[in-house]
């Protein structure tokens, strides 16, 4: 008779703990977002994919498109678990630039030049050197979230939160 008292009261712990664990966190309301960004009816890889909240008090987020194309929004808060985005009203801006390549970086990544070698080219460069910026490979009315003609609505309903953007001018 004691072991089924204290077989049941372990059961009754762990129900309980169960039941908490489940359903006494608070759902932070952050909901999956995701999607394709093409331009000209290709994939755009590596493509930020940025949301702005149109709500006063509202965060962004945003994610970088793969080799198909396919991003997944994180929160800008996502330290704090917010992973997707919050339901509201967002503009949206899509930008990829030509990629950067530092020649002296890679020099020491193919072992080329020493460590010390590399650090040295940097200093004569100086702290302040400017680096060849990128040429924006995307259209520009996507650029700027006061000009993009992207804007979508996160909904609580997952299946209306994948939003294909297709960059042709």
């Amino acid at each position: 008779m004691k072991s089924s008292k204290i077989t049941l009261a372990v059961v009754a712990t762990l129900v309980l703990a169960t039941f908490c664990m489940t359903g006494c966190r608070k759902d932070p309301g952050y909901r999956k977002v995701t999607g394709t960004v093409t331009m000209d009816g290709q994939p755009l890889e590596g493509a930020m994919v940025m949301f702005y909240s149109q709500a006063s008090d509202g965060e962004g987020g945003g994610g970088k498109t793969d080799a198909q194309g396919k991003y997944e929004a994180t929160s800008s808060r996502a330290s704090e678990g917010g992973t997707g985005l919050l339901p509201g009203e967002y503009k949206v801006t899509v930008i990829k630039n030509e990629e950067v390549i530092d020649e002296d970086q890679q020099a020491f990544d193919k072992g080329e030049i020493t460590y010390d070698e590399l650090q040295e080219r940097r200093a004569k460069k100086g702290t302040y050197a400017k680096s060849k910026g990128g040429k924006m490979l995307t259209p520009q009315k996507f650029a700027s979230m006061t000009n993009t003609p992207l804007s979508v609505t996160v909904t609580n309903d997952p299946t209306q939160n994948v939003f294909d953007f297709n960059l042709d001018e």
